[in-house]
């Protein structure tokens, strides 16, 4: 199940803005229960020092004894050399605190009491002012209630500011996502929003660049499929017109002649197949995946063991060597097929008592496959053509597809390598270079 970005994000800003005034609050609490904790110390010092000024502007040398009244938050004792003169009747029956000057803490009666004694100058009388803790806790208690009760009103508002302070926040991001939305199949134009966030810019330019692959993949599909509905339409037509005419033929020898050019023309037709199959597997977003070590010369003594009986039937001198194996990295599938093409191609168009010459050397860092025959050769105005895919050189009597060399332009693409043909000066025929980086090779310990 999908997660709203909006909720997550007011939920993350709600519960931090809630977390921090809750913390706020809890200091701020604290602080209120020390700030009225001193303000009750004082008031209780300043209690005892307003009883005692006041005993001593009266009659001290007259005992006296009796209630001090009723005083609601406090307690009060006047003791004179250790005997109780007077107390409040709120003042427990037992003495508040001791007779050392300063602020206690005791408990009375399981009573928890906060005290305050205090001596004449003469020290003879002794005033002890006392508050209960529950009352000061309930004090302290009712002071932050009234500080949380901001929070019961602004916390609902904070988080509808929060809601839309958010939603107003997305507002790009939604209308980024409309102008996907609204979108045709077929419309791969880059998107050009000038409001874009700077967060949302990488996802912006990773769409732009999808839509640009895309239709590039698109293109070329058109393409590709263009080019081999006309290319296999000639094919087919040749079959059923030999058909036609093997129907059609009363004489043995000319049915034989015509089945036998349809049996050529189907072979030439699966071979277009086999050519277009593999050059619609080398399309634009095809990468190599974990290239291997591969030895080329392995690959090239393969592929000449397979070209080499139409070799011989053509009269054909068909050699090969190599200064070392030839170590690159690579697919060892898709350079069999480049080799198979070049060796394929350098036969087919080399006359008899013609030579093809496959050689593996190196040069600098680089592992070079060179392959030379003695054919007739491509004129220089043509070589930058051979490689467009369907394309034949005319006037060379061979049948072939055209989609060959257009194979091994892509197959050296992915590896990273140089392709290139060149012409002899004095002679015919057509070198072709296919220069890889070589292989790093592991030394011995």
């Amino acid at each position: 199940m999908s997660t709203s970005l909006r909720w997550r994000l007011f939920s993350l800003l709600a519960i931090s803005v809630l977390l921090a005034w809750i913390a706020t609050a809890f200091f701020t609490y604290l602080d209120t229960r020390r700030e009225i904790s001193t303000m009750l110390d004082e008031r209780l010092i300043h209690t005892a020092e307003l009883v005692l000024q006041q005993l001593e502007t009266g009659d001290n040398n007259r005992p006296r004894t009796g209630s001090l009244g009723d005083y609601t938050h406090s307690a009060l004792q006047v003791w004179r050399d250790g005997t109780l003169l007077m107390q409040s009747n709120t003042a427990p029956s037992d003495p508040l605190g001791t007779q050392h000057t300063g602020l206690q803490n005791v408990v009375i009666h399981t009573v928890h009491y906060r005290t305050y004694s205090l001596w004449d100058a003469r020290q003879q009388l002794n005033v002890r002012v006392a508050e209960r803790y529950d009352l000061r806790d309930a004090l302290a208690e009712s002071v932050a209630r009234h500080l949380l009760h901001p929070l019961y009103f602004a916390v609902p508002g904070l988080g509808v500011l929060i809601w839309l302070a958010v939603s107003a926040g997305l507002t790009p991001l939604s209308r980024f996502a409309n102008e996907v939305k609204q979108r045709q199949p077929d419309k791969l134009d880059p998107l050009a929003l000038t409001d874009t966030p700077r967060e949302v810019l990488p996802l912006q330019n990773a769409l732009n660049s999808l839509f640009r692959r895309l239709q590039d993949s698109l293109e070329y599909e058109r393409r590709f499929t263009a080019d081999a509905a006309h290319e296999l339409r000639t094919p087919l037509a040749a079959i059923k017109t030999q058909a036609q005419v093997a129907c059609a033929a009363t004489d043995t020898n000319q049915r034989q002649q015509a089945l036998d050019k349809v049996i050529l023309g189907a072979d030439r037709a699966a071979h277009l197949i086999d050519q277009l199959l593999v050059l619609a597997q080398l399309d634009p977003e095809h990468s190599l995946n974990e290239p291997q070590q591969i030895q080329l010369a392995a690959l090239v003594h393969e592929s000449i063991a397979q070209h080499a009986p139409a070799a011989i039937r053509k009269a054909v001198e068909l050699g090969f060597t190599a200064d070392d194996d030839g170590l690159i990295n690579g697919d060892s599938t898709l350079l069999a097929i480049l080799i198979r093409n070049l060796i394929d191609n350098a036969v087919r168009y080399t006359p008899s008592q013609g030579q093809v010459e496959v050689h593996i050397l190196h040069h600098n860092n680089a592992v070079v496959l060179q392959i030379a025959d003695s054919g007739p050769g491509i004129a220089a105005a043509e070589l930058e053509r051979i490689t467009s895919r369907f394309y034949r050189v005319l006037g060379s009597g061979e049948n072939g597809s055209g989609l060959g060399l257009s194979i091994v332009q892509r197959i050296a693409k992915l590896h990273d390598a140089q392709l290139s043909f060149t012409t002899p000066d004095n002679t015919t025929g057509l070198v072709v270079r296919v220069a890889f980086k070589a292989a790093a090779t592991v030394q011995p310990e």
